[in-house]
């Protein structure tokens, strides 16, 4: 037997150890090469230049004042082939392994940001794979979301916006409306921007996170995340940050900071939510790739340069190798930790924890009766009813409105219809209401005497009514899902009671939207049920549908009001989950819609198999939680910022001992040589200037985030 090695996954360190490239200095994207555009700032390298993908003719690229005080007339580096890279690596002195007296040792021009030559390489296909090593969207999504709520939230050590970084903006001369401003006591203030929360925003932004309850088993319990002395989130996984950006971040903010800042936000997270559907689709690939850009440029235009560490500019190729790798949940490495038992050997771990999965894989062939963990039973497994008729085949296990909801039965109701009409009745419907199931049972009863067929005796089993004694239940399993009633869910951290229905309303699909009051199963003859869901509907209003409000892909619906109590009751595989959380800018009476994309639950599609093109979608069977498909496009906006600074927040005080003058911004481009060394912090410095800066960046990622 012949194996291949098709790529690796890894995080962001490790992708440098196993490329050859350096990850750290000034050509730190790995992606862009000797074309990454950085800029080392007073205490940091940046990674900017993002309008360098934008059009030719598009109006950013003479915008001065609003980015980098520069005009951008460069392309976008383009993507090496595997000669090009075989090409470079050719150039690389022969390196002997080991430590060095001399740390500082330079490094060639030639060189680039190359360390070694990948042993990988030695495999003949190495170097004409496309996609060779993976960057981890995951821990993209993490490194972004605490930079993000770092500088939102102003936290001491996490923070992007710094007084050295308002000092970075007087040297590059931009944004005049927040540099420091000097007082007559020696001190500086420092004005307040429009990317940071006052304190009572922080209060109601943590009592909003608080205050989520996810569905079962869709995410951790991020309320434990929040302390409540210093108004901050901690210890969040990679998961939690994950979810964070992509569900729970844009409605939080919707009460608070600007709108250019509340749009590039949710914009942002929506691309990531599109960027980790189960299936994607290549021509939603390529607009996003026009799409990251854009919304890079407009965090450009918003946050200081110092926000733009490499993570962040990874998510600018991350559609790119979503193009040539498949959905991204399929090389997702939180999989993989979970099989590091090793630390110190973490490739080692993987490799035996595949081996021990194959032979458990091998084994239960020859082992039926024995349960393991590959032929047990989900946790919210359903029970399906094989029978004739569909209104019996619900997929469910439960922990009046029945015959209208059977196609099956379609035909007797237009001709009872067409009977009450022949017999000139006066209002047809309310007749038809009235007498409809004692008519009904009088024709089964006929039809079954002459034909028993599997068909018939069903419809038979639904004329006689069901019994007068029916179960109650506070849970039931639905195709996969689990729902729990609403008296239920209050005693629980989770929440499993939201109900979304699609219907024809009139001449428009409408989506009711309610919660799950009570559990219902109806007994039949011949041993047929039928499970009732009977919810409580919100009132989106009769016409102008006043209680339902949409801002772009955020749908808010008002709870204090009900619709349609006298028909409350659906069947239970009709009902779809959503989960509610609280809508700061709205108010007490709204709720956010979050719909809920369970894992193994997929939506197959109607369309013949000849119809579809394979070439046209990808997809991939397992992972993570994640959206189906991109249903809906992703809009990215050219709005142009109005306010850089808020009036409503008090200036910070500043000591004159922490403004220091400090090494002045370099382009990458000015350097005549390039040290070897790849702490971001001391890279291309003379011996005396690494001493001076030994101290490293506040702003640098921690180690912990790139595991």
């Amino acid at each position: 037997m012949h194996a291949s090695i098709l790529w690796t996954i890894n995080d962001f360190l490790a992708y440098g150890d196993l490329s050859g490239w350096s990850t750290k200095g000034y050509m730190a994207c790995p992606a862009c090469n000797k074309g990454t555009y950085s800029v080392r700032l007073r205490n940091k390298i940046c990674y900017m230049g993002h309008r360098r993908s934008l059009p030719k003719d598009h109006p950013w690229r003479k915008d001065r004042k609003n980015f980098n005080g520069k005009r951008e007339d460069a392309e976008a580096p383009k993507s090496l082939t595997g000669e090009d890279v075989l090409s470079q690596l050719e150039k690389l002195p022969t390196r002997i392994p080991g430590k060095h007296s001399n740390k500082n040792r330079k490094r060639g021009e030639e060189e680039l940001n190359w360390t070694k030559r990948s042993i990988l390489f030695e495999l003949p296909y190495w170097s004409k794979l496309k996609l060779r090593h993976n960057l981890d969207v995951m821990h993209t999504e993490k490194n972004i979301c605490e930079s993000i709520l770092g500088t939102l939230m102003n936290v001491e050590g996490k923070t992007k916006d710094t007084a050295k970084v308002r000092l970075d903006l007087e040297d590059m001369k931009i944004r005049k409306e927040l540099h420091l401003i000097k007082k007559n006591n020696d001190k500086y203030a420092m004005p307040a921007a429009s990317y940071v929360m006052t304190k009572k925003e922080r209060q109601d932004f943590c009592e909003f996170i608080r205050s989520v309850k996810f569905p079962d088993g869709y995410a951790s319990n991020i309320s434990r995340c929040v302390t409540a002395t210093d108004q901050k989130l901690s210890g969040m996984k990679s998961h939690d940050c994950h979810v964070i950006l992509q569900r729970i971040l844009p409605p939080g903010i919707r009460g608070s900071l600007t709108k250019e800042v509340r749009e590039v936000l949710t914009e942002l997270g929506q691309f990531f939510q599109h960027l980790c559907c189960k299936k994607l689709n290549k021509t939603e690939l390529e607009k996003m790739k026009g799409d990251i850009c854009l919304i890079m440029c407009k965090l450009e235009k918003i946050y200081p340069p110092a926000f733009f560490d490499i993570m962040v500019h990874l998510s600018i190729h991350l559609p790119n190798e979503a193009l040539l790798g498949g959905p991204v949940q399929f090389r997702f490495l939180c999989g993989l930790k979970q099989s590091v038992r090793n630390k110190a050997r973490p490739e080692g771990s993987v490799a035996e924890a595949y081996i021990a999965k194959e032979c458990l894989t091998f084994c239960p062939m020859y082992l039926k009766d024995i349960e393991t963990r590959f032929n047990r039973d989900d946790r919210n497994n359903d029970i399906e009813f094989d029978d004739s008729l569909s209104v019996f085949e619900q997929k469910c296990r439960p922990v009046g409105a029945t015959t209208s909801n059977c196609d099956e039965v379609d035909p007797f109701l237009n001709q009872h219809k067409e009977e009450l009409l022949a017999a000139g009745c006066v209002n047809i419907e309310k007749q038809h209401k009235e007498q409809f199931p004692t008519w009904f049972k009088e024709q089964m009863i006929r039809i079954y005497k002459d034909d028993r067929s599997a068909k018939n005796e069903s419809l038979y089993s639904l004329a006689c009514s069901p019994r007068r004694c029916i179960k109650k239940f506070v849970g039931c399993i639905v195709n996969g899902v689990r729902f729990l009633t609403r008296e239920r869910d209050s005693h629980r951290k989770t929440q499993n009671s939201g109900i979304v229905v699609d219907v024809n309303h009139g001449d428009e699909m409408l989506s009711f939207y309610g919660v799950l009051d009570d559990i219902i199963q109806l007994d039949y003859v011949r041993g047929r049920q039928i499970i009732l869901f009977k919810c409580d509907w919100y009132d989106l209003g009769k016409k102008k549908r006043t209680g339902l409000q949409k801002e772009g892909n955020i749908v808010s619906v008002r709870v204090d009001g009900k619709w349609y109590e006298e028909d409350s009751y659906i069947l239970a595989d009709q009902a779809r989950q959503v989960f509610y959380i609280n809508d700061p800018k709205l108010g007490t009476n709204w709720r956010v819609v979050i719909p809920v994309s369970h894992r193994h639950v997929y939506e197959v599609s109607e369309r013949a198999d000849e119809d579809i093109d394979a070439d046209d979608v990808l997809s991939v069977e397992n992972g993570v939680y994640q959206e189906n498909v991109t249903n809906d496009p992703l809009e990215v906006g050219l709005g142009e910022i109005e306010f850089l600074r808020r009036n409503d927040l008090d200036q910070e005080d500043i000591d004159d001992t922490i403004i220091q003058v400090g090494t002045q911004m370099v382009d990458a481009t000015d350097l005549d040589d390039i040290d070897e060394l790849d702490d971001t912090m001391v890279d291309y410095y003379s011996t005396d200037e690494a001493s001076e800066n030994s101290h490293g960046s506040e702003d640098e990622i921690d180690s912990d985030d790139a595991s």
